[in-house]
């Protein structure tokens, strides 16, 4: 049985609607019987397909491509206003009249934390069409970046105003019974948690060519726009990460590794891992986080290599791989490119060189919408007929252990040195 897509799905729904209408007249022609037929024989081969008529047209349109030896089509969704405003923003054609009547270019009103200018033009909010394009590469890049791994607050815009994130130690709290005709009695009321996030600004740069830029408005070949937008996420990714995972709280975003109460477990061996590092630091995790449909591992890419090469007695792997997706105790391991590694010159490893456990949801990150802005007059650019590109975006984040650490809702746990 095939998986249907979103837009299969879409189009069966269409599809038996209009069907549903045909049939409903009490007295339904003969033209209208075959019409519905048709329809329900349409419905019957996306079903076996699990593609809308559209997504085999682009299919087919691909594989005719192909075979004629020439590039292999594009498709994207249709472009919005916005969308077309900013690519003639990255060529520098947008006129001021179109710069004043949309609010999609930042003005010096509106626009919080900018301290220098290059005129008006102070920048562009990255439409959404190329943002997921950013996202993705985010996500490639760096888990604590991702939406379904942490919690991930995404505004709008270019602005990151204070934000409060509640919580409770679910640890301990229970309700208190009460009796039919009896006064209330006096309950523990849980200490309410609320750390506040503010903001700190990231940049990354990009420098192309004029004769690139205009192939990127024009979408000649593949489309280098979203090239330039996934580049930018992994920068900004890399940039962040390392402060997602290190950062004081004070200085940079507070890293997950730095808010995480240490477990006490350390491997047994500096070179291999067995079954009882990991469940010492599961276990160290109370029931009701481990729980939580976030909960995961956090490892480096040398960390990964050594559980995927933990065997049992008999040579087999100890934990199973679904989807691809590693998986130890029945909860997702991800890996997280900024933990320390393991450093033989180290009396004691650091936090987090073995792994990071726990309810991720806990862990929030606030980022701001991407804003770009674009140079010609710099040294070095428009007399060698080059543009450059700042993306800029605010970030803070903070993890929300309402347990000050006596039932933490994530650990941290340390390599043997």
């Amino acid at each position: 049985m095939s998986t249907l897509t979103n837009a299969a799905v879409r189009e069966i729904f269409s599809l038996q609607t209009e069907a549903e209408n045909l049939l409903r007249a009490s007295n339904v022609s003969r033209a209208e019987q075959k019409r519905a037929d048709v329809i329900i024989s349409r419905i019957a081969s996306i079903r076996a397909t699990g593609r809308s008529s559209d997504e085999l047209n682009q299919t087919l349109a691909s594989e005719m491509a192909k075979e004629l030896g020439v590039s292999t089509p594009q498709f994207r969704a249709a472009q919005t206003a916005e969308t077309r405003l900013y690519k003639r923003w990255l060529a520098g054609k947008a006129t001021d009249a179109e710069l004043r009547a949309t609010t999609l270019v930042t003005s010096a009103e509106n626009t919080p934390g900018i301290t220098y200018s290059v005129g008006d033009n102070l920048g562009f909010l990255v439409p959404m069409q190329y943002h997921s394009d950013i996202a993705e590469g985010m996500k490639l890049t760096d888990p604590l970046l991702d939406a379904d791994i942490v919690t991930l607050v995404q505004e709008p815009d270019y602005s990151l105003r204070p934000l409060q994130i509640p919580g409770w130690d679910l640890s301990t709290v229970k309700a208190t019974k009460v009796g039919e005709v009896s006064q209330e009695s006096a309950a523990t009321i849980p200490t309410l948690n609320q750390p506040l996030l503010n903001k700190f600004g990231y940049r990354t740069a990009f420098d192309m060519s004029i004769e690139f830029e205009e192939d990127a408005v024009t979408s000649y070949g593949v489309d280098t726009i979203s090239a330039l937008s996934r580049a930018q996420g992994i920068a900004i990714a890399r940039g962040v990460g390392a402060d997602l995972v290190n950062g004081d709280g004070s200085t940079a975003p507070q890293g997950v590794v730095s808010g995480a109460t240490d477990s006490g477990v350390t491997t047994a061996n500096t070179s291999s891992i067995v079954h009882d590092d990991l469940s010492n630091v599961f276990y160290s995790v109370n029931r009701v986080y481990r729980n939580s449909p976030k909960c995961g591992w956090l490892v480096s890419d040398a960390v990964e290599k050594l559980i995927r090469n933990a065997k049992d007695s008999n040579n087999r792997p100890l934990f199973p791989t679904s989807d691809g997706v590693l998986q130890v105790f029945g909860k997702p391991v991800y890996v997280c490119p900024s933990l320390p590694l393991y450093n033989p010159s180290l009396g004691t490893q650091a936090p987090g060189s073995f792994c990071v456990f726990g309810d991720l949801s806990h862990y929030v990150v606030h980022a701001s919408a991407v804003l770009q802005r674009r140079f010609t007059q710099s040294p070095g650019l428009i007399e060698f007929g080059k543009v450059r590109f700042h993306s800029l975006i605010l970030v803070d984040a903070v993890l929300n252990d309402p347990t000050s650490g006596a039932s933490a809702p994530i650990v941290s746990a340390r390599l043997k040195t």
